[in-house]
């Protein structure tokens, strides 16, 4: 390069955003419908927050929006300090 000369550095601007990858609480909640429609998990089959903080390794926020958005669905209940369970009429697709 030339005496007096600098060098000009550019950013590369990508013009397209690379795809998002989906909330971690929703490719869990997809696991878990999993579960429940192909029957891996039958009726009231006892489901712990604890087990799948583990399994996910996610924190329990992340549980609980997947476990709420299946309640939502009707395919879960929740018993007050027993804990949720698969309903025995979840819904198929």
């Amino acid at each position: 390069m030339a005496h007096g000369t600098t060098e000009r550095s550019y950013r590369r601007v990508n013009p397209c955003p690379p795809a998002r990858q989906s909330p971690r609480w929703k490719q869990i909640l997809e696991v878990l419908n999993a579960r429940i429609d192909s029957g891996e998990w039958g009726p009231k089959f006892k489901i712990s927050e604890v087990k799948l903080m583990e399994e996910f390794g996610v924190a329990r926020p992340t549980i609980r929006k997947a476990m709420e958005r299946l309640r939502s669905a009707d395919k879960v209940y929740t018993v007050p300090n027993l804990g949720s369970f698969v309903k025995a009429d979840s819904p198929t697709e």
